[in-house]
């Protein structure tokens, strides 16, 4: 039996971001250049980059879960643009005696991601859920955004005030207001308290997602951890 020689072998590739030609799409999941495509619903994607737009473009606007690989973290992400950048093909060696785990981006969110040098964080849905359209208020100071959240039930109160129907229609505006710009509101809040966008993961809930970032960032505090947790932590 002849040993193959490994010139003769065809050269499995995947698939890099390039520095130039970033997308938007790209960027606002925290994407960076160099970020290794490993991959797609937990699947090893090997192929160019027609064959990843094929897929995305496959699905009709719906996300699938991707996986990259920075130096020695990988992470997941929930894309639906066909476009992300320019991409270069990259050796890509397969590994021996993987066993793929299917991912379903159907079960998965996208979580946003904000941290400061100092190793505190903060990570929270892209997408707000209903209760900032059904209850906004309560929503806003769920999430500490104490200025908007008082405002709005100043607000609300003066509304109500003049007529209860007026304040029913403040109140409707409000909820559709905030769900549309809650992650402004909150990437913003997050900056004034000494925070940065870090980037985006995929879980399939906060508390997932919490363990997502820890195990990029095991040294990281939670920003609203209490003391005692925060003392445990960093023993």
């Amino acid at each position: 039996m002849q040993t193959p020689d490994p010139a003769t072998e065809p050269t499995v590739t995947a698939l890099r971001l390039r520095a130039d030609g970033m997308e938007p799409a790209a960027r606002r999941l925290g994407l960076k250049a160099g970020d290794q495509l490993e991959a797609i619903n937990g699947l090893p994607f090997r192929g160019d980059e027609a064959a990843l737009r094929a897929q995305l473009g496959a699905r009709g606007g719906k996300a699938l879960a991707l996986q990259f690989r920075r130096g020695a973290e990988t992470f997941l992400v929930l894309v639906d643009a066909a476009r992300l950048g320019r991409w270069e093909a990259v050796p890509c060696p397969l590994p021996e005696g993987a066993t793929p785990e299917r991912v379903d981006p159907a079960g998965l969110q996208n979580f946003e991601v904000m941290r400061s040098a100092a190793g505190l964080y903060d990570l929270y849905p892209v997408a707000a859920p209903t209760l900032a359209m059904v209850a906004p208020p309560l929503w806003l100071l769920q999430m500490r955004l104490w200025a908007p959240g008082a405002t709005l039930v100043a607000a609300l109160a003066a509304a109500a005030v003049v007529h209860p129907l007026l304040g029913i229609g403040v109140w409707a505006a409000a909820g559709v207001w905030v769900r549309q710009s809650a992650a402004a509101f909150l990437r913003a809040d997050r900056m004034m308290r000494g925070l940065a966008f870090e980037g985006a993961i995929a879980a399939k809930g906060e508390a997932a997602a919490h363990a997502a970032h820890l195990r990029l960032h095991p040294q990281d505090r939670y920003l609203f951890a209490p003391p005692t947790a925060q003392a445990t932590q960093a023993a």
